[in-house]
């Protein structure tokens, strides 16, 4: 079983990196312009079993050579014109190697999803609380059938429309990993679960002392102290209630990837089914752009509360 899970999970982690390197090359004119992207495939292509099998075969033919011209040259005019001829001869083989690498449209995706993958945020295993964990894999769960089911789909118009719906998906996955870790991070906060049983009580021991305080200055200083008690309690509930809103979203959004699967089933191969396709497409943009929407705002209010 958990060698399924960690199978789903890297399968997960490829269609998200692929998602961020057709954003990367969409925001790009030419993307073989940027000065990383051309480092990543000069590195890639260098450092490929292909080239050190060249460089291998040209020494040794360089040897060969050198071997050959030691009678009739002598020992060094010999070595010096093989090994003169060597380097030019991997010079020029090293110079088309490079040319061809930069023609490999194949090898500019792997070179460029080395340089990209550190930007894949998804390590389920991270996520400690066990009913946010279990939530994530249901999450994962669906986008694999949903991603079976668009792979099973005929060649055509219709496997075009669900490859869409598959980007969407992966999407979502993104978002729902992003908001449960967020809300892991919260659970786990020490500090935050300290604070929301000490400020209240440190806020009606205040009040009780300003109750009974005469002493103006010191009213005042009670007063001001309150105040920033209050704001910080504030502020404190605000996250918690954005925790509580973001678990709630999180079971909403598991139903709606069942559902999102339910319907993916019931698309037949016909002109007329583009429209269901879309209305899927906009259900799975809605929940994503809810997920990201409350991301945020739970992002606002920790960094209020720090």
């Amino acid at each position: 079983m958990p060698s399924i899970r960690r199978e789903l999970e890297q399968r997960a982690q490829k269609a998200i990196l692929k998602s961020i390197i057709e954003n990367y090359k969409k925001e790009r004119d030419n993307w073989l312009q940027e000065p990383p992207v051309r480092k990543a495939i000069l590195t890639y292509s260098l450092f490929r079993t292909q080239n050190a099998l060249i460089i291998a075969a040209i020494i040794m033919l360089t040897g060969c050579v050198s071997l050959t011209l030691l009678s009739p040259l002598g020992v060094i005019a010999g070595l010096a014109v093989g090994g003169l001829a060597g380097l030019v001869t991997l010079v020029f083989a090293e110079i088309l190697f490079l040319y061809f690498s930069f023609k490999d449209e194949k090898l500019h995706a792997q070179a460029v999803a080395d340089l990209l993958e550190s930007r894949v945020e998804f390590e389920p295993a991270k996520i400690k609380d066990k009913e946010l964990a279990v939530k994530v894999d249901k999450a994962v769960e669906y986008w694999a059938l949903i991603d079976d089911t668009v792979d099973k789909a005929p060649t055509g118009v219709l496997r075009d429309r669900l490859a869409d719906t598959t980007k969407e998906a992966t999407h979502w996955l993104q978002a729902v990993y992003n908001l449960a870790e967020r809300v892991d991070k919260f659970h786990r906060n020490r500090v935050i679960e300290r604070d929301l049983k000490s400020v209240p009580a440190a806020l009606n021991n205040y009040k009780a002392k300003l109750a009974l305080e005469d002493n103006p200055e010191v009213r005042k200083q009670l007063e001001r102290t309150i105040a920033d008690k209050e704001r910080q309690l504030r502020t404190l509930e605000n996250l918690q209630n954005s925790m509580e809103k973001a678990d709630y979203q999180l079971d909403s959004t598991i139903s709606s990837l069942g559902t999102i699967y339910s319907q993916l089933l019931l698309v037949g191969n016909k002109d007329e089914e583009g429209s269901r396709i879309s209305r899927l497409q906009e259900e799975i943009s809605e929940q994503v752009y809810r997920l990201e929407d409350l991301a945020d705002a739970m992002d606002e209010v920790y960094e209020d509360s720090a």
